[in-house]
């Protein structure tokens, strides 16, 4: 079981890099987590918008982490990144991260919260509908080499 879920520190960058490295074909920038985590987990984008970042331990390291963006003008929310150590997956942390997403951007007033995920990536696409969310639809090339699908709740 997960430990707890913080707000992503400057010495989780390294480990927030690896796992992104190891679970996608086109990791992020590691200067991406390492602002976030500057910031102390959160950042005001402008117009509206703000990124949040947090992680989630297991056993005092880092298991997986979750990044999301809401803009309170639209009251909607969007998943940007979410990974768990390939070694930890598919023992509840990846459910504990969007289930704490889910509940900071309803705090915040946030009825709707949309991610796109790779068309090819079933295991994730699962995952995300057991968690309740439905396709709503899909973005040609998103990626560089597949078409993403668009999953979205409203809360």
């Amino acid at each position: 079981m997960p430990d707890r879920t913080r707000s992503v520190r400057i010495d989780d960058v390294i480990a927030v890099k690896t796992i992104e490295d190891s679970c996608f074909p086109s990791p992020w920038d590691i200067d991406v987590f390492a602002t976030l985590a500057s910031s102390g987990g959160c950042n005001t984008l402008g117009r509206g918008k703000q990124a949040s970042m947090q992680v989630i331990e297991n056993n005092g390291s880092v298991a997986g982490y979750v990044v999301w963006e809401d803009c309170l003008d639209t009251s909607e929310g969007r998943v940007l990144n979410i990974a768990v150590s390939k070694n930890l997956q598919r023992r509840g942390f990846g459910k504990s991260l969007l289930q704490h997403v889910f509940d900071s951007l309803t705090g915040r007033g946030i009825k709707t919260i949309t991610l796109e995920v790779r068309e090819g990536n079933f295991a994730a696409r699962r995952f995300y509908e057991r968690m309740g969310m439905e396709e709503s639809g899909s973005v040609p090339d998103y990626y560089e080499d597949e078409d993403a699908i668009i999953y979205s709740i409203t809360l």
